[in-house]
């Protein structure tokens, strides 16, 4: 499960690449077009995944302060230090005002989004964790029946207008902790059709079913494209697929993102580097992907450059996303090296 947390957000880094890059707006090729869609449909996975194997372990955890203000310290400190670098070197300007939205510990806009739903649903976790212990499997069966239809089917097919949620959202977050609590709960190898299958035709299984689901996916969003403008009706139900394709909430991404952490539970891995580099991995998000740095640190990286017609861009993008993974990961133990140093001074016990 470490070793998915670094897979995931490798696949976090490469899927920003290509959005906030705006490479796919770029592409002049339509066969490179095609491949970068079906990587983002291949890495859509990437946040259902944290927040399921999230409500995996920590339904049979206990909840700790201390994890709380750790996340909000490493968040600040990004903030800061990411303001004071780029406006020292001239890369933005800022007011006044603007510079003290930015430090503030949880702002109102949707900067680092994924942490304040993180922090809710942490602060949710010993209540959902005490009914993940009461609830019957009949009864739970039905609990992630009625989530995915009022969560994940309704608002795929209805854009929204049922129920709204892409995935940004607090119940979003809840419906896959509680999707994780009963994997932990009721394992798959207990399963009647899992019970008898050796290990490795359980991971042949996972990852068919993980890449027919980005296929899938990658084809109804292209067949909704062309049969767009057919009629009012069609026009309809085909936006909303377009509009749902991407989103976290689609109940096709849901079943591939679960086929994608089973196939990693079947792994038998042990390996200290692969614990390490996974406690790395939330400081890599907190780097790349600050509204800032976004805005300047893709065209520093020259992705988002102007037209892209050759093959070559996409062994780019992906020589650009491990270096941007490799360097956040290095500032991150910095970070981690310093706090460390800090929380052992003494004033530090005495305020804690």
């Amino acid at each position: 499960f470490e070793l998915l947390r670094i897979v995931s957000m490798f696949f976090i880094v490469l899927y920003h690449t290509i959005i906030h890059g705006h490479v796919i707006e770029n592409s002049t090729n339509p066969k490179i077009t095609m491949i970068l869609h079906l990587l983002l449909f291949i890495t859509i996975v990437h946040v259902n995944s944290y927040v399921l194997i999230s409500g995996y372990f920590q339904s049979k955890s206990k909840f700790k302060q201390s994890k709380i203000w750790s996340l909000i310290n490493a968040d600040w400190f990004y903030r800061v230090i990411i303001v004071i670098i780029l406006t020292s070197i001239g890369a933005i300007s800022l007011s006044k005002v603007q510079i003290l939205k930015q430090i503030f510990v949880i702002d109102i806009t949707d900067s680092y989004w994924f942490i304040k739903m993180y922090l809710a649903l942490y602060l949710f976790s010993p209540f959902l964790n005490k009914l993940i212990d009461q609830l019957t499997k009949n009864e739970y069966n039905k609990l992630l029946i009625i989530l995915t239809v009022i969560l994940s089917i309704i608002p795929y097919f209805t854009g929204e207008q049922g129920f709204s949620n892409t995935g940004y959202t607090i119940q979003h977050f809840i419906y896959l902790y509680l999707i994780g609590g009963y994997l932990r709960k009721y394992p798959i190898e207990r399963s009647y059709l899992f019970k008898r299958c050796s290990k490795q035709l359980k991971q042949v299984i996972f990852i068919t079913i993980f890449i027919i689901c980005a296929i899938l996916n990658y084809i109804i969003y292209i067949s909704s494209q062309s049969l767009n403008n057919v009629n009012s009706l069609v026009n309809d139900i085909t936006n909303n697929l377009i509009l749902m394709s991407r989103a976290y909430s689609n109940p096709i991404v849901i079943v591939q993102t679960i086929a994608f952490v089973l196939f990693f539970e079947t792994l038998n891995i042990r390996s200290k580097i692969i614990n390490n580099l996974a406690t790395l991995t939330l400081g890599i998000y907190l780097v790349h992907d600050n509204p800032l740095m976004r805005g300047v640190l893709y065209q520093w990286l020259r992705i988002d450059n102007g037209p892209v017609s050759n093959y070559s861009f996409i062994l780019y993008i992906f020589i650009v996303s491990f270096a941007i993974y490799f360097t956040a990961s290095l500032i991150e133990w910095i970070r981690q090296l310093i706090f460390h140093w800090i929380y052992n001074r003494k004033i530090s016990t005495k305020i804690r």
